[in-house]
This record gives C-alpha cells, sequence and structure tokens, in this order.
C-alpha cells in the first residue's frame, strides 16, 4: 500500500523521502517496488546488523522509525551503501516535508503522533499535514455494516469526539486518533491470532513431514 501511494505521489511530481520498518532483518520483502515508490529511502530495522542500502542515496538504520527520523534530521552519520566512503547531504531534508503518512502499527503509529510534538518537533514544518492509516479491526470491508472498524477521533483543538468508520474512511488525521481506544480494540483479537498462528504452524509441520 505504502508503495503504491509513493508511486503515485512522484508520479504527480512530488518528492518521497520513506522510512522503511522492520522488527526483524528477515521481514524484509518487495525492496525493488519500494525503491521505485521513493526518492530516498531510509531502511530501519531493530535487529542489528539492519540492512544495507543497495542505492547510493538511501541509508540504513538500526532501531525504530523515530529514532531512524531523528537521525537523519540531525544528520547523524547513517550506514551507507557498500563501496560509498562518508554520508552526502541529504537530498531531502526532514524540515521540507509537508506530509507524513504513516502506515504500520498502531504502536508505531502512535510513537511517530507523539514525536511530531516532542523530539522530532525541531526539525519539522509546523505546517505539515500528518495522515495514519488505521488498521482497526474489520469484517464487512467497506460497507459500512458491522460497525467493529468504528474509531474514536478527538479533535485536538475542541475536543470535541466523533466516530468514523474506518473501513470507509481508513486514512485519518494522525493528531485525531485515539490510539488508547484502538490498542484496546485491537487486543481483542490477541486471543484468536494466537491460535491462528498456532493452528498455521501445526499444519506446517504436517505438511512437511508427509
Amino acid at each position: 500500500m505504502a508503495g503504491s501511494i509513493g508511486a503515485a505521489l512522484r508520479a504527480s511530481g512530488s518528492r518521497v523521502l520513506y522510512f522503511a520498518g522492520y522488527k526483524k532483518v528477515a521481514d524484509r520483502f518487495k525492496v525493488a517496488q519500494i525503491e521505485q515508490a521513493a526518492d530516498v529511502v531510509v531502511w530501519c530495522c531493530d535487529e542489528a546488523p539492519g540492512f544495507v542500502p543497495s542505492r547510493p542515496k538511501d541509508r540504513a538504520f538500526v532501531g525504530n522509525i523515530v529514532q531512524a527520523m531523528q537521525a537523519w534530521a540531525e544528520d547523524a552519520r547513517l550506514q551507507a551503501p557498500a563501496g560509498i566512503i562518508g554520508d552526502s547531504d541529504r537530498p531531502i531534508r526532514l524540515q521540507e516535508v509537508d506530509r507524513l503518512i504513516v502506515i504500520g502499527s498502531d504502536r508505531m503509529m502512535a510513537a511517530v503522533a507523539r514525536a511530531r510534538h516532542r523530539e522530532l518537533a525541531p526539525f519539522l514544518n509546523p505546517a505539515h499535514t500528518a495522515i495514519g492509516s488505521i488498521n482497526s479491526p474489520m469484517q464487512c470491508m467497506m460497507k459500512e455494516i458491522c460497525a467493529q472498524c468504528l474509531q474514536l477521533q478527538i479533535d485536538p483543538l475542541t475536543g470535541a469526539r466523533r466516530y468514523v468508520f474506518s473501513c470507509f474512511n481508513q486514512d485519518q488525521p494522525l493528531d485525531a486518533v485515539d490510539f488508547d481506544g484502538l490498542a484496546q480494540r485491537l487486543g481483542q483479537n490477541s486471543l484468536q491470532e494466537k491460535l491462528t498462528a498456532r493452528w498455521v504452524e501445526r499444519c506446517k509441520a504436517e505438511l512437511k513431514d508427509a
């Protein structure tokens, strides 16, 4: 999804700075599509040693997305592609960014939402727009019927509260999303997800032994 958005933005004349984050090195896939969707990619991984970028302007960082964004903004030294000595100037400065599109886990999006007003605030354009792709529980899928995807939004200026159907309105203002409520609702599916994962592992083992 993020790749298609980046590709569309580039096609319309925008420049795209893409922070791609992963828990483990083995989690990364569709590298070529991500590179095509961005002018610059910062490959982030919680697991050392992380990644080695393949394009001259791309960089890598061991840590989370917020830490990588701060390192990029502060001109900290990041992992460069093999054969490149030193760290060239950032082709897209964080201060130049006027739109943030955040897609990922609820915890990651909540962390970026908070960081924009804290450690990242000195480096961001005060007039930037931040959108989160909200992954609420869903069943009916874009029909606005089952209401499992209802998401509370709280206006950061007035405190006014309203609910939206995330299935039909997945991209929402990052500052308005009630991430605590979203985390609680996603947690309701935790047991089912664990049982499904265990069943899949059992089936894979049986197929391997067959």
